[in-house]
């Protein structure tokens, strides 16, 4: 179904519909669909389609904060032409999304964490026109046994979010403009920690993540992990067990 109005010329405008093949997947992996444009009674110029990876990012305002749209990535779809009255069009696209796009696909008590697909055009004469479609974006290896090692410990994902800024481990440091941090809490809520933040970076063939433990009576302090190519062969609730004391 054509789901955005692009202009009203006279009787009628033209349609846009952005169709994805695979709107689950990981960070990292291929995002593939197409563009569909159908023209409507009149020809009409469009400058350029472009398609932008988009999530909601928090940041620091004063004494609150405030939630914005973060662009994470873009890819062109198509440069100027012209949709003729009644003419369909359809444009292939393959967009990588970046190792460090936020996952969201995460049971947890927080707000939903969305991630989508926002469709730009520039059209001739006409307002621009957007289209929203949402992706469901999984945790890679890395992710999902290191929160399975937690939750063996008995602490659980509480929510997730984004913030603006960069968060660094050593000399690696994010690269989107902002980062996406989890809390984990205690089940029974009788650790002397009483929430644990995780930050994931890839770098390389790697995975180097920041722990920020907040301790119950003062003491907080970080810890950072590198998850190498080997991970998957390493007993993490034991080496998390040791190295917070959990």
């Amino acid at each position: 179904m054509f789901k955005k109005l692009l202009a009203s010329l006279g009787v009628g405008g033209a349609q846009v519909d952005t169709q994805l093949d695979n709107p689950q997947l990981r960070p990292g992996e291929l995002l593939t669909g197409r563009v569909l444009v159908k023209g409507g009674k009149a020809d009409q110029d469009i400058e350029q389609i472009d398609l932008l990876l988009m999530t909601e990012a928090e940041y620091e305002s004063g004494d609150h904060e405030d939630r914005v749209a973060q662009p994470l990535g873009a890819v062109r779809v198509a440069e100027r032409f012209t949709i003729r009255a009644g003419e369909e069009r359809q444009l292939p696209f393959r967009l990588q999304l970046p190792a460090e796009t936020p996952i969201n696909a995460l049971s947890h008590y927080g707000r939903p964490l969305p991630v989508w697909i926002h469709t730009d055009l520039a059209i001739d004469i006409a307002p621009d026109a957007s289209d929203r479609d949402l992706l469901e974006v999984h945790p890679t290896p890395q992710v999902a046994t290191l929160l399975q090692a937690f939750e063996q410990l008995g602490w659980g994902l509480y929510s997730t979010d984004v913030e603006v800024g960069t968060a660094r481990v050593g000399n690696v440091a994010t690269t989107l403009g902002c980062y996406q941090e989890m809390e984990l809490r205690p089940r029974g809520g009788h650790s002397r920690l009483q929430e644990i933040e995780l930050t994931f970076i890839p770098a390389g063939d790697g995975v180097h993540v920041l722990i920020e433990a907040d301790a119950r009576f003062g003491g907080d302090f970080y810890l950072a992990l590198t998850m190498g190519p080997g991970f998957a062969a390493q007993d993490w609730a034991a080496e998390l067990r040791t190295r917070l004391a959990l």
